[in-house]
Parts: structure tokens; C-alpha cells; sequence
């Protein structure tokens, strides 16, 4: 399929200077014999026949839609590791690794309807011995570990303290607990002194 224009672009083209130009033209020229050939204005040309150059136009369209389809893929592909990276960092890499607490079990306790964890506060031996500050608050964890819990448990409302080893994350999950600090290992205080 062969088009050929050769007159100028319609939308693109300058009225106001045109008509000046062909104002001018039209007085110092003679006007042109439309039967001579040399004179006449090329008129656009159009070839609609099947040359066979249509199935390669058609190729070259479907190489540059595939093309076009490949550049999204990219981008969907840079967004999901980007989303992939982001939900690992955010759920499954503590920031806090081997944070250690010395203090006293006040609560061990089985909470959850669907994923059921055992919560945990603890007072810390470090609040308690401070006299210049206000007692804030105990400290929560989750024990995902049902055997830490329950040896965990044994120490609670004992006054003898423990030195529990925690994992800090920056979001929960539903099957670790409900709080972003887990306890992944305890010891009695008595053993380290």
C-alpha cells in the first residue's frame, strides 16, 4: 500500500503568510495553462494494491507492539521486586537482632483466634531500680516458640529474674504475635552472675 502526498500539511501550514505569498505570486506571474503538464500541481498519488509489502508492515507493527509490551513488563517486574523487597524488609528482617532485657515475668498468656501466640510482659529490673523516673509501662513480646512459652511461664509472678533474648521486627504477622518484639530465648539472671 503506496501513499504518496506531496502537497503541504493542512494543519501545519502558515494561512495568513500563504496568502500574501500567493497575492504576490498571482500579480508578477502569468497564470499557469492547466492543460500543460509541466505546470499543473502534482496531485497526491495513492497505490492500494496487494505487493505483498502489507505482511511486512504488519510484522514490523507486531515487533514494535511487542516491543512496547516488553517495556511494561520491565516495569512490572522493577515494581514487584521493589514490593518484594519492601514486604522482606518490613516483615521477615528484624532491625534489632540480639537485644537482651534482665527483669521479672509478669504475664505469660495464650492470646488469638486464629493464630493463637503466647504474649509476655516483663517488668524491667533496669525501670524498677530507677528512682528519678516515672514507671512507664511493662514490656510486651510474643513468644512464638510454644516450649520457650510454657518454660517461660514456669518464672512468672516468681520474683526471680530472667534475661530474656528479643528480636525486634518493623511490622507484626498474624502466626509470630501480636507485637513487633519476639522473645527467641530466655535464661535465669541467677546463671550469669
Amino acid at each position: 500500500m503506496k501513499f504518496d502526498d506531496s502537497d503541504e500539511d493542512y494543519f501545519l501550514h502558515d494561512f495568513s503568510r500563504k496568502d500574501r505569498q500567493s497575492e504576490e505570486d498571482q500579480r508578477h506571474s502569468p497564470t499557469p495553462d492547466p492543460s500543460d503538464p509541466a505546470t499543473r500541481p502534482a496531485a497526491p498519488s495513492f497505490d492500494f494494491s496487494d505487493g505483498g509489502s502489507d505482511s511486512l508492515r504488519t510484522a514490523e507493527a507486531g515487533e514494535t507492539r511487542r516491543k512496547r509490551g516488553h517495556g511494561w513488563l520491565w516495569f512490572f517486574l522493577v515494581v514487584a521486586v521493589v514490593l518484594a523487597a519492601a514486604v522482606t524488609i518490613r516483615y521477615f528482617v528484624p532491625y534489632v537482632t540480639e537485644s537482651r532485657v534482665t527483669g521479672y515475668v509478669t504475664l505469660v498468656e495464650k492470646r488469638g483466634i486464629v493464630f493463637p501466640t503466647f504474649e509476655g510482659e516483663m517488668v524491667s529490673e533496669s525501670q524498677l531500680a530507677d528512682t528519678t523516673r516515672i514507671y512507664s509501662r511493662d514490656l510486651s513480646f510474643s513468644i512464638p516458640d510454644d516450649d520457650l512459652a510454657l518454660r517461660l511461664q514456669q518464672y512468672q509472678g516468681t520474683g526471680r529474674p530472667v534475661t530474656v533474648t528479643f528480636k525486634r521486627y518493623y511490622g507484626t504477622l498474624p502466626w509470630r504475635g501480636a507485637s513487633n518484639t519476639v522473645a527467641v530465648d530466655f535464661m535465669p539472671a541467677e546463671n550469669q552472675r
